[in-house]
């Protein structure tokens, strides 16, 4: 069911529902309603037409839709705005506020959104000094401009509206930590898409309270977002992940579906224990943007055994391919209308169960990047998409391996960082850890583990080894091991293995 049309539904059926939550705000449905109407009102003044008309580089691939463009620090800002945004003839781009300024500037050069609403003074003052020609706006201006605006249209401000199905509405891109983001565009239909996987497979009913730790520019929460206000229901935000702050949520208002990185599982049920927060309201554990281990899985399923926990697999410019319920989240059932093709570098398909490059086929695939941003294709001709996943296929199960900058070739053998990973968090105490792949003159590369965590709480290195060659094939076997007091996370809580590698090239670890 499209989002704008449940959340007019809703609003007049149960106004006083919660709608969205979060940095110590609550708005029911009737008042988000209201608040979409603010912000229609404010874009619309702002551009000065009650039906803006993009003029930028990608005006021709928004079919003339204008975007709107959030890099704001508080999930709830972002949350109102997106969903205010997303409701009317707009595109919504959520831009991580954490990436560096440079990126954000090149980004909207190069996208040239109609209008830029922020709440980083430093950001709003680079843009409105470079050429850029949109229509840059504070936060607060923006609020007081809408609010103005809605006044004077009085009873007859329009708001929400449904729109057609095969209308652009979400502006979304990949990470820009390192690289310069990659932009492509969502259609409303194919979100509908995915809502109806949400529905079949990850726990998503109508009127179901959810919690979504971690900022809005997360692709985990952002698609939390749609997913709940397409189903009529609640959603509990945080702009950064607090694992107390998020078990006291559930227990106070009785949260019923969590949505996180599996690395949250842990804070969260320690948090809880600590203390004597009650988390026997969730019926729905969804985890994904990481391989779920197996430890987690087990400590989880032992704390809460009446939850499901269910971990899955996508890409967001290809949508959902596959779940699983067991193990290390890596054996995944695809999901319903995935097609699946494992191929060698020639294009060709390898045989059953050998490793190859991931490609799949879904009616929520993404057909290319957007322009400005780079010229990439992501679905060629007969359908078939990649985002360069290594994987195998037999028996109607995807084995995932990781990205292709997942996998180090080590002496001719190709090794999984992920796997060595998954092996060594088993051993107690070693539950946070990244491998990495070093340069080395002989083997083209070694595998080295960084450990998270004090010294004096870590297993011995003799120790860790012993296990690691229980568990692995010898070629997988690190070569060295190394700690380091935190690992670098993304806002989301995934441990970002670029910084990691930066970390050891640098000297900032201690080696074991």
């Amino acid at each position: 069911m499209p989002l704008t049309r449940t959340l007019i539904d809703v609003a007049a059926r149960r106004p006083d529902r919660i709608a969205l939550a979060g940095d110590g705000e609550r708005l029911t449905y009737r008042q988000l309603l209201r608040s979409c109407a603010a912000v229609r009102a404010g874009v619309e003044t702002l551009l000065g037409s009650s039906q803006p008309v993009a003029l930028g580089a990608s005006s021709a691939e928004t079919r003339g839709v204008p975007i709107v463009a959030v890099s704001l620090s508080r999930a709830i800002d972002a949350a109102r705005l997106l969903t205010g945004a997303i409701s009317f003839r707009a595109v919504a781009a959520v831009l991580d506020p954490l990436w560096p300024l440079e990126h954000r500037l090149e980004i909207l050069q190069r996208v040239e959104p109609a209008l830029v609403i922020t709440d980083d003074a430093d950001f709003e003052d680079h843009l409105r000094a470079s050429s850029f020609a949109g229509t840059v706006v504070s936060l607060a201006a923006f609020d007081l401009a809408a609010a103005d605006a809605l006044a004077r249209r009085d009873d007859s401000a329009p708001g929400p509206e449904v729109r057609p199905r095969d209308e652009p509405f979400l502006l979304l891109f990949t990470s820009g930590t390192t690289d310069l983001p990659k932009g492509f565009l969502r259609t409303r239909g194919s979100w509908d898409h995915n809502v109806d996987i949400s529905r079949r497979y990850l726990g998503v009913e109508d009127g179901r309270s959810t919690i979504a730790p971690g900022p809005l520019s997360y692709s985990l929460t952002l698609y939390a977002l749609v997913e709940v206000l397409a189903t009529g229901g609640s959603l509990f935000l945080q702009s950064r992940f607090d694992a107390q702050a998020t078990a006291r949520t559930i227990a106070t208002d009785r949260v019923e579906r969590l949505v996180g990185v599996p690395a949250m599982l842990l804070a969260i049920l320690q948090a809880a224990r600590r203390a004597e927060q009650p988390l026997d309201s969730l019926l729905e554990v969804i985890t994904g943007g990481a391989n779920q281990p197996e430890h987690i899985r087990r400590s989880f399923e032992e704390t809460l055994p009446t939850a499901h926990l269910r971990s899955y697999y996508g890409a967001s410019e290809i949508g959902f391919i596959g779940y699983s319920d067991a193990g290390d989240g890596t054996s995944l059932t695809p999901f319903g209308g995935v097609e699946v093709s494992v191929r060698d570098e020639s294009g060709a398909e390898v045989p059953t169960g050998e490793t190859g490059t991931l490609n799949i086929r879904v009616g929520s695939a993404v057909e290319r990047y957007l322009a400005a941003t780079s010229a990439e294709r992501i679905t060629d001709a007969d359908g078939w998409a990649s985002v360069g996943d290594l994987a195998s296929f037999a028996g109607g199960r995807i084995q995932l391996l990781g990205r292709a900058g997942d996998v180090a070739v080590s002496g001719g053998h190709k090794v999984s960082l992920p796997q060595v990973e998954r092996a060594l968090a088993s051993l107690p105490g070693c539950e946070q850890c990244c491998a990495v792949a070093l340069p080395d003159a002989t083997l083209g590369s070694i595998v080295a583990v960084v450990v998270e965590g004090e010294a004096e709480s870590l297993p011995a290195k003799a120790r860790m080894l012993a296990h690691l060659r229980a568990h692995l094939a010898p070629q997988f076997v690190p070569h060295r091991l190394y700690r380091a007091l935190a690992l670098p996370r993304t806002a989301g809580g995934k441990i970002r293995r670029t910084a990691v590698l930066e970390l050891v090239g640098s000297g900032d670890v201690d080696r074991l």
